[in-house]
């Protein structure tokens, strides 16, 4: 399917107007070294060949978030050291999402014109531009692979999805729980067995190679994360366990106000275009939304976890408006 010029050109001044307001954060001394100088400094440490050791924690960088894509990213170090590769990356990244987004709504059915307003309404989505502010995190790079991994798997294009689903996991481990998700979601409610099937098993197996043995080897320590979650358990397994024995913590931690607002900000730009029918491909934003609803702390349910409901809730809308369109026609006499 041809993309249209329009939709390039929206694509080209996101991407210049994201990157420059991350720029211009950074100038204004705004920037982090929590996230930002930690894989600036990993990134030009792998660029000069040396062990991505990190300084604010002696660990290395694999010990964090198992995160193989800043790997690949360090051959932009090489060709010049500069943290503003990272604002760049993170603002294509986001900026990008649009070209698959507009493709999976018109295979939805939508017309152009309104094909472009939810491309519209994904860039003025707040979330998308308080994650490119805050400073840098890989997992951005996985939204746009996200996208076209699902519409690999509705067109059975195997290797395609497959090679999709390897980039998502290799941006963190917490994605692992994503993608075991849309395999759900894609086996169930998609009826793409094979799809399905492929996703699921990539998420748990990856889940489980990362936080049982990649992250203890390079940190010596449990998954960074578990600290948030100390009510549940201190190790990973020990918080799966009671989150299944002991649900009577859970619900002490979902009904606060802090997760309302969580909810309400997540949800209300596009309240307009979602149908209790058409609400399945929330299923693979489960897991994301519980680790985000459990957690305390404040800045993982605004910024950059929460990036992945994103996808879901756009496919939601799609879905919703495609049934508006026909029901319509079908209402013609």
């Amino acid at each position: 399917m041809k993309i249209p010029r329009l939709l390039w050109l929206i694509f080209g001044i996101s991407s210049l107007v994201l990157f420059f307001c991350a720029s211009l954060r950074h100038w204004l001394f705004q920037s982090n070294a929590l996230d930002l100088g930690w894989f600036d400094q990993s990134l030009y440490l792998i660029s000069q060949g040396k062990p991505p050791i990190v300084s604010f924690s002696e660990d290395h960088i694999l010990g964090d978030h198992a995160a193989f894509i800043f790997y690949p990213l360090a051959l932009f170090y090489i060709i010049y050291p500069n943290v503003h590769w990272l604002f760049l990356v993170q603002a294509v990244a986001l900026s990008s999402a649009i070209i698959p987004l507009w493709l999976l709504a018109k295979q939805a059915g939508l017309k152009d014109n309104f094909s472009l307003t939810i491309v519209g309404v994904y860039l003025l989505y707040p979330l998308i531009f308080n994650v490119n502010l805050f400073d840098f995190h890989s997992e951005v790079i996985a939204l746009p692979v996200i996208f076209w991994a699902v519409l690999a798997a509705r067109a059975k294009k195997f290797v395609q999805f497959i090679i999709a689903i390897v980039l998502i996991l290799s941006c963190k481990a917490v994605l692992s729980l994503t993608v075991a998700a849309m395999g759900v979601w894609l086996l169930f409610f998609e009826k793409r067995k094979k799809s399905g099937l492929i996703s699921l098993f990539l998420g748990v197996f990856w889940f489980i190679i990362t936080t049982q043995l990649i992250i203890p080897r390079f940190s010596g320590d449990e998954v960074a994360a578990v600290g948030r979650y100390s009510f549940l358990g201190d190790s990973v397994t020990e918080i799966i366990t009671n989150l299944f024995l002991q649900p009577n913590i859970i619900l002490s931690r979902v009904f606060t106000l802090a997760n309302l607002e969580y909810i309400i900000l997540l949800f209300i730009p596009v309240i307009w275009g979602l149908n209790i029918r058409y609400l399945t491909p929330l299923v693979a934003a489960i897991p994301v939304l519980a680790l985000n609803i459990l957690t305390d702390y404040q800045p993982q349910k605004r910024f950059s976890t929460s990036i992945f409901n994103c996808y879901f809730t756009f496919s939601v809308v799609v879905s919703n408006r495609n049934f508006s369109s026909t029901e319509r026609i079908n209402s013609q006499p």
